[in-house]
C-alpha cells in the first residue's frame, strides 16, 4: 500500500513509473498498466488541461487550483475507489473483479494494519468511516458491507437499488453516488434512503459523479473521468465551485482509460486534502489555491 516513511518533494520519474506498471496485469475493465506507450508526457498533460478548460468553459462557479504539499508513494496495483483518512488511519477501497479490498494502514508509517479480499464475484467501490464502522460498496450487485473499524471483522451488509460509486457522510446520513448527477442519503442502520438530491450548475445538471468526500458542510465529488472536483451544497445540489487537478496525474501517457484520478480524503488537523487515482504510483497531499 503506502510507504508513508518514504516522503519525498521530487520530480517523479517516467521511466520508474513505467516500470512499476508494466509490472501489473491488464484487466477488461480498466486494470493496471494498460499501455506501453513511452514519451509524450508534456503533450499528455497539456491534453488534460485543455479537457478541463473546455468542461469548465462557461461555468459560473469559482475555479481553484492546487499546491502540493507532499507527495507519497502508492501501490500501483489499487485500482483506487475510495479513500478516507481517519485520524492516523487510511482505509482505501479498491476495484476489479477478483481484486477488490479493503486495505487499513497507518497513515504516518505506512505500515499496512489490515486487509479484507472481496470475493471475486464483487467489484469494490467507496468506503466511509462512520463511528467505529467503516461501510464499503460494491459496482452492481447492490450490496454493501459493513466492517469494525478496529478489527475490520464484518458487522453485517446492506443493500441499495442502484449502482453503489462513492460514499461518504455528514454524521447524520451515508451520502452515495451512483455514477449519475444524483446524490442519495441513507439512513447508516437500515440503508433506507432518506433523500435526494440533484447535483446542477449554471449549464445544467453535472453527471458522472463519483468518489466522495464531505468537508466542512460541503460535498466534494470526482467528475469521472475528468481531473475536476466538484464542490457541492447537500441541500441544494448546486455546484458551488471546482477544483481543477489537470497535471496532477504522475503518468499521463500510461494513466490513461479508467486509470483515472479517483479519490478524496480529507486531513481535519492540517485541512489539506490526500488525492489519488486508479492505479496511480503516488499518493498527493493538496492545498487549494483559490482562482484570482
Amino acid at each position: 500500500m503506502l510507504n508513508g516513511g518514504q516522503k519525498k518533494f521530487a520530480a517523479i520519474s517516467t521511466a520508474f513509473i513505467l516500470a512499476v506498471l508494466l509490472a501489473c496485469t491488464s484487466l477488461a475493465l480498466g486494470g493496471c498498466g494498460n499501455s506501453t506507450e513511452q514519451g509524450g508526457t508534456d503533450g499528455a498533460a497539456e491534453e488534460a488541461r485543455v479537457r478541463n478548460l473546455e468542461f469548465l468553459a462557461g461555468r459560473d462557479a469559482p475555479v481553484y487550483s492546487y499546491e502540493v504539499i507532499e507527495v507519497y508513494d502508492h501501490d500501483s496495483g489499487n485500482f483506487t475507489q475510495g479513500l478516507v483518512l481517519d485520524g492516523d488511519v487510511l482505509f482505501e477501497g479498491t476495484g476489479l473483479n477478483g481484486r477488490s479490498k479493503l486495505l487499513k494502514t497507518d497513515f504516518q508509517t505506512g505500515a499496512v494494519l489490515g486487509a479484507v479480499p472481496l470475493a471475486p464475484e464483487y467489484f469494490g467501490e467507496g468506503v466511509t468511516v462512520l463511528g467505529d464502522e467503516v461501510f464499503q460498496l460494491t459496482y452492481t450487485t447492490n450490496l454493501g458491507f459493513v466492517y469494525d473499524s478496529g478489527s475490520l471483522q464484518q458487522i453485517r451488509t446492506f443493500s441499495y437499488p442502484t449502482q453503489g460509486w462513492g460514499l461518504t457522510h455528514d454524521s447524520g446520513s451515508l451520502i452515495m453516488s451512483d455514477g449519475s448527477d444524483t446524490l442519495h442519503f441513507m439512513d447508516p442502520a437500515s440503508a433506507a434512503e432518506t433523500g435526494r438530491i440533484r447535483v446542477f450548475d449554471n449549464l445544467g445538471p453535472v453527471l458522472n459523479l463519483n468518489e466522495l468526500e464531505y468537508i466542512d458542510g460541503k460535498i466534494y465529488a470526482n467528475v469521472w473521468k475528468t481531473d475536476l472536483i466538484a464542490i457541492i451544497s447537500p441541500t441544494s445540489g448546486e455546484v458551488a465551485g471546482w477544483i481543477d487537478l489537470a497535471g496532477l496525474n504522475p503518468d499521463p501517457v500510461d494513466l490513461t482509460g479508467e486509470n483515472v484520478l479517483n479519490s478524496i480524503a480529507y486531513d481535519e488537523e492540517t485541512g489539506h486534502l490526500l488525492v489519488t487515482g486508479k492505479c496511480w504510483t503516488h499518493m498527493y497531499e493538496i492545498d487549494l489555491v483559490p482562482s484570482t
